[in-house]
This record gives structure tokens, C-alpha cells and sequence, in this order.
């Protein structure tokens, strides 16, 4: 019950973490906290609840502001991995 009323309350103050795509081209994030490791084949973002891994060529990361980040690129993966 409790786990229940957690998570309803978070996605009313909007901290869960969002994840929009667009084609294989963009990935928005919002609720990003952190950029742990960036290259031009690997995108690893730090979000409250989760870690996201962006696989890809010619990835490149703008629009990083105080929640969230913008990937262009060829967009191969995306992996959510829980935190724990």
C-alpha cells in the first residue's frame, strides 16, 4: 500500500522519469539528474529511480538543462536498468 501511494504521489509532482523518442533520430528524458558518461556511441543518463544507457553513432546530447536532456543521433538501443 505504501509503495502504491509513493508512486501515485510522484507522478503527481512529476518526478517519475519520462522517456519520449522520436523515430530512432531523438530521445527526450526528462527528470534527468546527472550525465555519467557521454561519447559518440554511448549515452548513460542518471534519473532518480533509474539508469538509462543510450547505444548508437554520432550521438550527441543538447538541450541539458536542470531536468532534462535531449540525444540526437542513430538511436540503436535504450536500456532501463533499475536502480538499486
Amino acid at each position: 500500500m505504501e509503495r502504491k501511494w509513493k508512486r501515485t504521489f510522484r507522478s503527481w509532482v512529476y518526478l517519475d522519469t519520462y522517456v519520449h523518442m522520436m523515430g530512432n533520430h531523438e530521445l527526450r528524458l526528462d527528470n534527468c539528474m546527472k550525465i555519467l558518461e557521454y561519447n559518440e556511441v554511448l549515452v548513460r543518463l542518471q534519473t532518480r529511480d533509474m539508469l538509462v544507457v543510450i547505444w548508437g553513432t554520432d550521438l550527441t546530447v543538447s538541450d541539458y538543462n536542470d531536468s532534462s536532456v535531449i540525444v540526437h543521433g542513430t538511436i540503436e538501443s535504450v536500456q532501463l536498468q533499475e536502480k538499486r
